[in-house]
């Protein structure tokens, strides 16, 4: 019998109609003439509607099993479904058809948008490129997607320096979502910003999940953001599964050392008077 860690998590889910199965992925990476094996024959399946986590610390392999998902790096071997289609065997235009149904957000907003072009134009990019929207239609469709994220439509006239580190992920998740994905992949989407600002992007994305319909593959080293927003947790160490399963049960009884270890370093802040964690948090402004 599997071991937890290596076992398909619809096995312990119990998720029906898998969205996306990835199994045996593996990655290696050759550099000044030696192999570095990044990814150890990974695994994973997500329900439609889920949202899965995988945490780990820095070279622990979560983003490296994210981009290969999004097949923007190539797997060493291993096979990605994706709603009933092989990922793996797709290239070309069938491969950019299927990319319109999942998307990507990164972890660095400020690099991910280009200072030379309006947000216009960065919220006008997909469709130009997916599809044959244009005039009074894509600037409705602009106007639409600074609605979802809660912006101001006068935002399309300004440049990235002139928006704070919450409003420019806002804008990079409003890209994502232009084309209606099914499935968004966030990689570290909030360790870039400030403390003040995270909470309210992980807020934001809990809502559009359920606005939209989405499903997320949530990467992250930070335990408390993933207990609080996914329902499975896959944890990584050195490029392998250590454990995984729903969030509840590995958070309540985790069954490797490592994890253990994960979990036991998350600071314990002493709370406030009616359970509130002590300092000010401002909106962003």
């Amino acid at each position: 019998m599997p071991s937890p860690a290596t076992m398909p998590l619809t096995e312990h889910s119990g998720a029906q109609d898998a969205i996306l199965c990835a199994s045996g992925l593996s990655k290696i990476f050759h550099s000044g003439g030696k192999e570095f094996l990044a990814v150890d024959n990974v695994s994973l399946t997500i329900g439609v509607g889920e949202v899965l986590g995988i945490v780990g610390e820095s070279g622990s392999g979560k983003s490296t099993v994210a981009r290969m998902v999004m097949r923007l790096i190539e797997p060493t071997s291993g096979r990605i479904v994706f709603e009933g289609e092989d990922l793996t065997a797709k290239s070309g235009e069938e491969l950019r058809r299927m990319r319109r149904h999942m998307q990507i957000v990164f972890q660095n907003p400020h690099s991910a948008l280009d200072p030379r072009h309006t947000i216009r134009s960065a919220l006008a990019e997909p469709f130009l490129i997916q599809t044959k929207v244009r005039g009074v239609e894509l600037e409705r469709r602009i106007d639409n997607l600074l609605d979802i994220v809660s912006l101001p439509k006068a935002f399309k006239y300004r440049y990235p320096h002139e928006l704070s580190g919450g409003q420019k992920q806002r804008i990079c998740i409003a890209r994502a979502v232009a084309l209606e994905p099914r499935l968004l992949v966030l990689d570290e989407p909030t360790s870039a910003l400030d403390v003040s600002v995270q909470a309210q992007i992980i807020t934001f994305l809990q809502e559009l999940r359920q606005k939209l319909n989405l499903t997320y593959l949530f990467i992250s080293h930070n335990l408390a953001v993933i207990r609080h927003i996914c329902d499975h947790v896959m944890v990584m160490n050195q490029g392998k599964v250590v454990e995984q399963g729903s969030t509840r049960a590995v958070f309540a009884s985790p069954q490797s050392d490592y994890t253990r270890q994960l979990i036991d370093s998350v600071p314990k802040l002493p709370k406030a008077k009616g359970g509130k964690i002590p300092g000010n948090v401002r909106p962003e402004s």
